[in-house]
């Protein structure tokens, strides 16, 4: 099969190039048309004619690349994301799995992605939530930081006074705990779900008790 460069163009003030490329074999021509960053196009070393297999593999990659590129801003512009996160995200998107992870590598490394900043922030957003530490956790690992990321948001967390947060969600949504004992167990269960382990929820309760409503 010949591959041949037949057209580029620059666009966009100069910073992309757009390609067309013909493919022929005997009987049978198609032609595509790619847009590549200028650089990505610069990097490969190519000019218009005939191209290698191997040269159109490699502008293929780069011109995956760059489209999940843009789509990875999209979904940041969106809200914040670890890495592991966003090449998940780009592979239910259909791009391969390698392009989504050196996407989300090359992000990390120019500062688009800055996990150490933005897993402090998850952990503050899930305790103005009221949520307990098992839960916030957890909820980081499905998120996808990995144990570096989790060790910084656990050093802000052991600040956190659990057995107040855990007083404030009883307050905020239940008033107080009944005295019931199956009514209680109800709510108790309900709190260990939120990720409070039972001595945060004992400490709790004993603060919902002396909750004096005048003094607030």
């Amino acid at each position: 099969m010949k591959i041949e460069i037949t057209s580029s163009l620059l666009v966009n003030e100069g910073k992309e190039i757009e390609l067309v490329i013909e493919t022929s074999e005997v009987y049978k021509m198609n032609t595509y048309r790619y847009t590549l960053p200028r650089e990505a196009y610069a990097r490969l070393g190519l000019a218009e004619g005939e191209i290698s297999r191997e040269d159109m593999k490699a502008l293929l990659h780069e011109e995956e690349k760059y489209r999940a590129t843009k789509k990875a801003f999209d979904i940041l512009a969106f809200g914040r994301n670890s890495g592991r996160t966003l090449a998940l995200k780009l592979r239910h998107r259909n791009f391969s799995p390698r392009v989504c992870d050196e996407v989300a590598e090359m992000l990390k490394e120019k500062g688009y992605i800055r996990e150490d900043e933005d897993v402090i922030r998850e952990a503050e957003s899930c305790v103005d939530k009221r949520w307990g530490l098992r839960r916030i956790l957890m909820y980081l690992h499905e998120k996808g930081y990995d144990n570096n990321a989790i060790g910084l948001a656990r050093e802000y967390l052991a600040e956190v006074d659990f057995a107040d947060t855990c007083a404030q969600l009883i307050r905020s949504k239940y008033g107080s705990l009944p005295k019931e004992e199956s009514e209680r167990q109800k709510i108790v269960s309900a709190l260990i779900r939120y990720g409070y382990s039972t001595t945060e929820i004992k400490n709790a309760a004993k603060i919902v008790d002396r909750y004096d409503p005048a003094e607030h």
